[in-house]
């Protein structure tokens, strides 16, 4: 984008209004923002004092305010009690959920928690790298409302799983309007009005990449690398991955159900074309006893489309009797406060 707007004859009049959008948000920023660091934990004792520590040192050399949020996620580990030892050095705050109810939970829990002006999402495990959230909040103040993280390739992982990711992608997105970004990732930046909008939406099944994506707002992707985790596992397997797209697909696509609605019409009209064949068969050859083997497999396969279209169907009304039950999000076992919380209070 070029500073001399509206008078660039290279620019379409989508660009300009898209510049003036930036300006106006930009204008916007307070000068002196409160930053709220999200940090969702599930046995994470080797990485977030390390973390902490090190996010301390950077929004300091910033001179940004900031309150470090670590969300608990349950952990079985020590989180818990190495979060505790440096409250009275560095601006935490603990939440501590009742149980372990997932990383989309978590986030969710942090950001009905945060009071910045702006929020950082980031994980506690380094891979996703601290030193780029200078970058992402200058892109925030240049009047962007989101900016996030896209991976740059994904080489670390293995066939099978970016096979899975593509795949998810391509059913998630098609024929949608508001498309999801491919290979975002947690790590991004939120303005205040969208931390708001967030906590507007009521849904139990909780699929982060397409909220962030669907309350709209300036948004901004940028490729960055990721890092090796420091210490320890991910608890983050492919069974989680496969719930994950389940839920995402559910949450915000229709294409499963309307594929099977089109496999469905396939299927009957081969065999009325089918029928129609043995009908004419049967009136110029005469019948036989031939032709079992042809309906055993028929069956079979048509017991097994049955089968998981009835499935495919139970996911989405498992999700509906999920949320007509309204029960509450999470639960919080305990919130603890460290005294060296940063003056001033960014909620709107």
């Amino acid at each position: 984008m070029k500073s001399d707007l509206p008078f660039s004859p290279s620019l379409t009049i989508e660009d300009t209004e898209a510049e003036f959008t930036l300006q106006a948000r930009a204008a916007e920023r307070p000068a002196n923002p409160l930053v709220s660091v999200l940090l969702p934990a599930y046995n994470e004792e080797g990485n977030v004092v390390p973390m902490l520590d090190t996010l301390t040192t950077l929004l300091s050399s910033l001179g940004l305010r900031h309150e470090l949020i670590v969300i608990d996620d349950g952990s079985r580990d020590a989180t818990v009690a190495r979060v505790m030892s440096v409250m009275d050095r560095l601006p935490v705050t603990l939440v501590q959920l009742s149980r372990n109810f997932g990383k989309e939970i978590a986030l969710s829990a942090g950001i009905d928690e945060a009071k910045g002006d702006i929020a950082v999402l980031i994980d506690c495990d380094f891979q996703h790298p601290p030193d780029l959230i200078p970058s992402f909040i200058e892109q925030w103040q240049r009047g962007y409302d989101m900016v996030f993280a896209v991976r740059s390739d994904r080489n670390d992982e293995s066939l099978m799983k970016r096979a899975v990711t593509n795949v998810f992608y391509a059913l998630l997105n098609f024929g949608e309007r508001n498309k999801i970004p491919e290979n975002t990732q947690d790590f991004r930046v939120l303005d205040r009005c969208m931390l708001d909008a967030l906590k507007r939406m009521p849904e139990r099944n909780r699929f982060m990449k397409g909220l962030y994506n669907w309350v709209g707002f300036t948004r901004l992707g940028i490729k960055v690398r990721t890092d090796p985790r420091r210490h320890g596992t991910t608890s983050f397997n492919f069974f989680s991955l496969f719930r994950l797209a389940a839920t995402g697909l559910t949450a915000f696509s229709n294409v499963p159900l309307r594929l099977w609605t089109f496999v469905g019409g396939v299927i009957s009209l081969a065999s009325i074309v089918y029928a129609i064949y043995i009908v004419i068969e049967t009136f110029i050859f005469g019948t036989d006893a031939k032709g079992w083997p042809t309906l055993v497999v028929a069956i079979t396969f048509l017991g097994g489309v049955q089968l998981l279209s009835v499935g495919i169907l139970g996911e989405y009304i498992g999700r509906i009797f999920t949320e007509v039950k309204q029960r509450p999000q999470y639960f919080v076992s305990r919130i603890t406060r460290s005294p060296q919380q940063p003056p001033g209070d960014g909620a709107q």
